[in-house]
């Protein structure tokens, strides 16, 4: 449940888990976790006992944090009743250092209650066994008489499971929501490709088929009946010249473009570079005439943020008749006489490279004026807007 990738691929063996890109991608915050163990460490070696014992407890202790580096990677793609074994197993781990530290063991809870937050997939369950460890940490603190100092990790335990727990739910439904975008764009195309071929069946369909026989009759009438051959040839380029002309008006339908296809066109392709999307849920308050415009400039400003601008970030607002797209990234090459696409070096726009003499001209049909400019957020601002 940590990555979109992992409910995808299942790996293989316990080394392709581990090197797995989610595993990869878990390491970092896990080894952050682990750095305010070193006071663990320090109050162990500034202890009494021997050079022995000190050595035998840092390295259990090892096997503690390397256990919960590890552990999530290798639970992530198991069945539900294994991974409850593997956390109990974990949690007895961290009995074994009781007798060696006392008290201070309850600290190494705080990992298990992350591991229960990153691997129990119902927040019922993971929620409940987070806060028993809390509660379980008081009980031993009461016990030993140090509930009064010791009272505060048992909140620090179950305030971290609890945030481990809601970032792993989250990033689960981010991966749901890549998941249903990708299968909307998807099912978009396979639509529009079944409706393109309904048209070219029904457009072509006929008139090849007509075509065909009067080609042959013609070809009959010719030894016998020259005039009527001739009929039949003329008849033959009507139909011809026709049907052309249905497919020429079939593909010109076939090019017209949807602003909300290309709305989840551009949550896809931002997602694919690792830009965060804002944008909107649909594009129906656009004015009818516009949508078509917008969602061509849509397409080349997405584009352009994702192959030119270097941003993390990619804002889209729409309005009746407004359409902003801006980015965090480099901000405008061009200048006011010579607008250059998002992050595009104004040489290129020069050449005729850039797609935005085509949507100026599009804008131009319809009213309206494209503009190409710095945005407030220091990247680049490409806006359409109807003329007044």
């Amino acid at each position: 449940m940590f990555s979109r990738e992992m409910l995808e691929v299942r790996p293989v063996g316990w080394r392709a888990r581990l090197t797995h890109p989610a595993a990869y991608r878990w390491y970092p915050g896990a080894m952050i976790g682990l750095l305010y163990q070193v006071s663990v460490l320090i109050a162990l070696w500034n202890s009494s006992g021997t050079v022995g014992e000190k050595l035998g407890t840092t390295a259990l202790l090892a096997v503690v944090y390397v256990a919960f580096l590890v552990l999530p990677p290798l639970l992530w793609w198991e069945s539900e009743p294994r991974r409850y074994i593997g956390v109990g197993l974990y949690f007895a781990l961290t009995l074994t250092l009781f007798p060696l530290i006392g008290v201070v063991a309850c600290w190494t809870w705080v990992y298990v209650a992350c591991a229960v937050g990153m691997v129990i997939a119902r927040t019922p369950i993971a929620l409940t066994i987070i806060g028993s460890l809390g509660a379980l940490q008081l009980i031993v603190f009461t016990v030993v008489g140090t509930v009064e100092d010791d009272w505060f990790i048992a909140l620090v335990t179950v305030s971290i499971g609890v945030m481990m727990s809601a970032f792993a739910r989250q990033l689960d439904a981010l991966r749901r929501l890549r998941n249903a975008q990708g299968e909307i764009a998807r099912l978009a195309v396979i639509e529009e490709r079944a409706r393109f071929s309904r048209d070219m069946h029904d457009v072509l369909g006929h008139s090849l088929t007509v075509v065909t026989v009067k080609s042959e009759l013609a070809r009959r009438l010719i030894p016998t009946d020259p005039d009527r051959a001739v009929e039949e040839i003329a008849d033959i380029e009507r139909l011809s010249r026709s049907a052309l002309a249905d497919l020429r008006a079939a593909v010109a339908g076939y090019r017209e473009m949807s602003l909300s296809t290309e709305l989840a066109a551009a949550q896809a392709g931002l997602a694919a570079a690792d830009i965060q999307a804002h944008l909107p849920r649909n594009g129906e308050e656009v004015a009818p005439e516009l949508r078509e415009l917008f969602g061509w400039v849509l397409r080349e400003g997405v584009t352009n943020v994702i192959r030119h601008s270097g941003s993390r970030n990619c804002w889209v607002t729409v309005g009746p008749e407004s359409l902003d797209i801006e980015d965090d990234g480099r901000g405008p090459q061009g200048s006011a006489q010579e607008p250059a696409p998002v992050g595009a070096d104004v040489s290129r726009v020069a050449d005729g490279g850039s797609g935005l003499a085509g949507l100026s001209a599009r804008a131009a049909l319809v009213g309206a004026r494209i503009a190409v400019g710095a945005g407030p957020r220091g990247g680049t601002l490409l806006s359409v807007r109807r003329a007044t």
